[in-house]
């Protein structure tokens, strides 16, 4: 992640200023937004839209993008039209790492094929389900888990399986908890159904116009780690996509079309989730800064100083406030110090709450 690339991905990623009028809107530019964490993935989005987290809440509490297991092992948000292309290129390959946890969870995969099934069938009659109530559903049925409770582990493992499938994905906030929602994906035409269908060479080509579209010149690295791809997989993307070849920064990238990628101002500082777009491409041990890669993707949060990591961030809130906490090894210069208050602020916005802002020095 070259400090120097970040000024053409923030323009890609409309995160200069020039927002996009929507949360759906931006998942559908991006493709897809990790949301690992559901609620720092509101505020990624609401870099790209300005939105408030209450808007873009209610949009997701409406369908206008969902939330489920696709790409790699882990949650992303998609737009519903999107997501039965993104399963046949990539659920293959994350239901093979499914497979090795759920044997690690004790889960055999006819148990967890079967528990799929009734869950799917329980959301569909009686959804939207928190996983406690998918869990009931499930001992009911006859299927205890393999401990006799469905504890966490385990029925996190069927509860994917569910999503790969494509019938059911997360639903609407209840209270604090998640809960799980039928998405009644338009069936292809060899089903019966009307939804576009594409061959697998069109749907390869599609995925790399998407990402290049959505996140900046980039290589097939970039979205063989982004889709958990082979790289020979990636490559052939990005040659039946058509992409122009450019360099930037000494490095070999694709473009989408003739005209030339343009920088945008690169802030001195940034607060960003700790899955943001932004850094969803092959990094290098170097590019993560003082602190390294695991302090601070276990952080909420990613500081970056002139685009790049250089702390992390937290924030507390209550009825009435919130309290973002900067830690970074970095010294913090004036015009950093200035954006670090402007963040804090457009926080403020977001969160709909006044904020203050503490730097910590480590």
């Amino acid at each position: 992640m070259k400090s120097s690339l970040i000024a053409y991905r923030l323009r890609a990623q409309h995160m200069n200023g020039d927002h996009l009028p929507g949360g759906a809107v931006a998942v559908g530019h991006l493709g897809a937004v990790q949301s690992q964490l559901h609620d720092m993935s509101l505020w990624a989005l609401s870099g790209r839209t300005g939105r408030t987290r209450a808007e873009l809440a209610a949009e997701f509490a409406a369908g206008a993008f969902v939330r489920t297991h696709v790409l790699r092992p882990t949650w992303h948000h998609v737009l519903a039209a999107d997501l039965p292309d993104l399963l046949a290129i990539t659920a293959p390959r994350v239901r093979r790492a499914l497979d090795q946890g759920a044997r690690v969870a004790g889960l055999s995969p006819a148990t967890r094929h079967d528990a799929a099934a009734v869950a799917c069938a329980a959301v569909a009659a009686e959804g939207p389900l928190t996983r406690a109530e998918v869990a009931e559903r499930l001992v009911a049925a006859g299927l205890p888990g393999p401990d006799g409770r469905w504890a966490t582990t385990p029925l996190a493992h069927v509860l994917m399986e569910a999503e790969l499938t494509g019938a059911i994905g997360s639903g609407p906030m209840r209270a604090r908890q998640h809960t799980y929602r039928a998405l009644n994906l338009p069936a292809p035409p060899t089903q019966g159904g009307c939804a576009p269908s594409r061959t697998p060479d069109e749907r390869l080509a599609w995925l790399a116009t998407r990402y290049v579209r959505g996140h900046g010149p980039a290589g097939p690295a970039d979205l063989a780690w982004w889709a958990s791809l082979p790289i020979t997989v990636a490559r052939r993307a990005f040659t039946l996509a058509g992409l122009r070849p450019v360099t930037l920064a000494g490095q070999d990238l694709f473009t989408l079309d003739d005209a030339e990628p343009v920088a945008a101002p690169v802030p001195a500082a940034m607060l960003i989730a700790n899955f943001d777009e932004l850094i969803s491409f092959r990094r290098d041990p170097g590019d993560w800064g003082p602190q390294g890669i695991d302090a601070l993707l276990r952080a909420q949060g990613l500081v970056l100083f002139d685009g790049m990591p250089a702390g992390s961030w937290k924030r507390t809130e209550s009825a009435g406030a919130a309290v973002i906490e900067v830690t970074t090894p970095v010294p913090v210069t004036r015009r950093a110090a200035a954006d670090l208050e402007a963040e804090a602020a457009r926080f403020g916005r977001f969160a709909a709450r006044p904020v203050t802002l503490t730097v910590a020095d480590r």
